[in-house]
């Protein structure tokens, strides 16, 4: 382990004590932490007509930096674990205690993979903000990488992907049919 990926396991297992976040209720796969929220950004309107104001529940995803050694990471099987979490968050999200979740966010690199899975991907607006979170979403990118020699040189942006409750039922429901 090189010294940029202890800082990085190191600054990762320290927020996540600290801000108390934890693994998806009832999952095995350790891919996602699900952090319940009250929204406090703009209204935002998510494809399938749901529309979140500020006072909103929402959960925020995510990725398990600590664990992503463990996995297999390549594009597929990403998709098929986003999925499979997502399914899990939909089984909490009926239970009395989470019912009040209307949608859930992640910021990430990652938005092509998440419109694949039905998130509504929306650019950061506020620039600095969306710079920050791009420069440390790479670092933890090339810090995480399996295969440290391929570097593609690509300046990757991120942005936010939301989905809502009922796209998470939905894609429940297609899972287990």
């Amino acid at each position: 382990m090189n010294a940029l990926n202890r800082i990085v396991a190191f600054y990762d297992r320290n927020m996540v004590r600290l801000l108390g976040w934890k693994k998806v209720p009832g999952s095995d796969l350790e891919f996602l932490y699900l952090v319940p929220k009250v929204h406090k950004g703009r209204t935002v309107a998510i494809d399938d007509g749901t529309v979140i104001h500020k006072g909103d529940h929402i959960f925020e995803i995510h990725i398990i930096n600590t664990n992503l050694d463990k996995l297999d990471t390549s594009y597929g099987n990403l998709f098929i674990m986003l999925k499979q979490e997502l399914t899990q968050v939909g089984v909490i999200m009926q239970t009395e205690e989470y019912g009040k979740y209307k949608a859930l966010l992640s910021v990430t690199l990652l938005h092509r993979l998440a419109r694949r899975v039905g998130f509504t991907v929306i650019e950061i607006e506020n620039p600095l903000k969306r710079r920050m979170v791009s420069l440390g979403e790479n670092i933890l990118r090339s810090a995480l990488r399996k295969g440290k020699n391929e570097k593609d040189g690509k300046k990757r942006i991120a942005k936010e992907c939301w989905i809502s409750k009922d796209q998470i039922l939905a894609l429940s429901e297609t899972v287990h049919k």
